[in-house]
């Protein structure tokens, strides 16, 4: 039997160096002591798991008393300072929070937190989450989070842009040409975003896929071998260059192309049906003229895409020689020569 002394030690010590675990309810009850028993049960409870008991005599009447302790609960968590980071580098977070319990103590835990809120790759203020690691003595069914706000910094622009190569040969039937790559100067990052930008008028002509260059031909551009053109470059985090580029098309000269002498119009192999000369659609006012052997004109065009089928006015030529001059206002030349046509 414990003696009613050494009872009331116990209890004093548990309530008083263990203040910071405990909320106290209490709740009375009768232990069931007769009229000559001097015996009686006092309870203090941590949660619902221990009990420390004792009797107290009073009299030759007696009463129980059991205390009951609630696990001290956290109140809150205090917000910790603003970290600033360089843009895309991970910030340096504190380890640990300071907690308020519900009792009004402060304690220190360590903390977890989560990531998935911040973009590293653009400048802004950033507010971050992290869960608390408890003793399991403190309670949290609040479910109280640390919280603090991160800084990414801005990154500084690119320095500047080029393009790998900037001369491209015009084609008479590829007509999406790839010039050259984009390469842009940035020690920060290599993810750019290369864009035609602005009202140049050479714009229209080209196109611009993953940072390439490409050429669009089928608009002839007659007579230009120089074209210039406005990029824009932006970086990750918005930042933004505008430059501007000449490209170079050769093509060949108008003296050395090869102009075929023969067609078979009419053909069911649909093989050299026609006849003309795509290759001047590169120059600056040509002018296609065929004749027969007397001087009289058959077939004229202007532009260099269209071709002579060996018909005059809806009837089909016969087999024989004919004549073609071509004119290249652009360069002034001019060029005459025989041409066959044949039927199979």
């Amino acid at each position: 039997m414990i003696t009613r002394r050494f009872a009331s030690l116990c209890v004093y010590f548990f309530l008083n160096f263990f203040p910071f675990l405990v909320q106290g309810q209490e709740s009375a009850h009768t232990s069931g002591g007769d009229g000559i028993s001097n015996t009686g049960s006092v309870s203090v409870s941590i949660g619902q798991v221990a009990y420390i008991s004792h009797s107290l005599g009073v009299g030759t009447k007696s009463q129980g008393v059991q205390q009951r302790y609630d696990i001290v609960q956290v109140k809150s968590a205090s917000e910790s300072s603003l970290v600033e980071t360089k843009w895309s580098k991970n910030p340096v977070l504190p380890s640990k929070v300071t907690i308020v319990l519900s009792e009004g103590q402060t304690f220190e835990v360590r903390v977890t937190w989560d990531m998935s809120t911040i973009n590293l790759f653009a400048r802004g203020t950033y507010t971050l989450f992290g869960d608390l690691s408890i003793p399991t003595y403190i309670g949290n069914t609040n479910k109280v989070r640390a919280q603090m706000k991160v800084l990414v910094l801005p990154k500084a622009p690119p320095i500047g842009a080029s393009l790998s190569n900037s001369r491209f040969e015009a084609n008479k039937t590829n007509f999406i040409i790839a010039v050259g790559e984009f390469v842009i100067d940035d020690s920060i990052d290599n993810v750019h975003v290369v864009g035609l930008y602005g009202d140049e008028i050479d714009n229209r002509y080209f196109e611009i896929k993953n940072n390439i260059l490409y050429c669009n031909s089928a608009e002839p551009a007659s007579g230009k071998t120089i074209f210039r053109i406005s990029v824009r470059i932006t970086d990750r985090d918005g930042n933004t260059i505008d430059k501007f580029f000449e490209i170079s098309r050769t093509r060949a000269e108008f003296s050395l192309l090869t102009i075929p002498n023969t067609f078979t119009p009419g053909g069911v192999d649909g093989f050299n049906d026609t006849w003309g000369m795509p290759e001047l659609r590169f120059f600056e006012g040509t002018r296609i003229s065929v004749y027969d052997r007397w001087g009289d004109l058959l077939f004229y065009t202007e532009n260099p895409d269209l071709r002579w089928d060996g018909t005059h006015e809806g009837k089909e030529m016969p087999v024989g020689v004919y004549f073609w001059m071509i004119q290249v206002r652009e360069t002034g030349e001019t060029r005459r020569g025989v041409l066959n046509l044949v039927r199979k």
